[in-house]
């Protein structure tokens, strides 16, 4: 199969060679949203580029938190700068660096990846730059 570009998660993912259903007449991707919600949520983790509005309110609401919720984590003053950055959808949220390097290492810990920090801080999240990524691309196994 194609490669397919997947947007329901808020913003593009590439599903590389996805294993495909006829729906009504229609070919659509056999996806198991769990198994793809949580891959994806691992890979932002290691975004090469900054993130951007759109994938930080899919953080969020994968870990089902309200925007003061989120802001609380990240100690900010309350809920209207996590309203800011994810406003700016398919934009770089605008985020200090230092905020956006805590949230992915946050992340990490809340996912139990937390022996990946140290390369984390020291390599992926060195330098984040504000520049155009391509999707993120998710090569799933067959939904059950």
């Amino acid at each position: 199969m194609p490669n397919l570009v997947f947007m329901e998660l808020g913003f593009p993912i590439l599903l590389v060679n996805p294993a495909m259903l006829e729906v009504r007449g229609q070919q659509v991707p056999d996806v198991n949203m769990r198994e793809l919600q949580a891959t994806v949520f691992r890979q932002l983790i290691a975004k090469a580029g900054r993130l951007t509005g759109a994938e930080v309110r899919f953080i969020r609401k994968y870990l089902r938190l309200r925007q003061a919720d989120l802001a609380r984590v990240l100690n900010m003053a309350n809920h209207s700068v996590v309203s800011q950055w994810e406003s700016r959808e398919d934009e770089f949220t605008g985020m200090e660096y230092n905020t956006e390097v805590l949230l992915r290492v946050w992340m990490a810990a809340k996912v139990g990846r937390g022996d990946r920090l140290l390369e984390l801080l020291e390599d992926t999240l060195r330098d984040l730059q504000p520049v155009h990524v391509e999707p993120l691309a998710v090569t799933l196994l067959k939904a059950a």
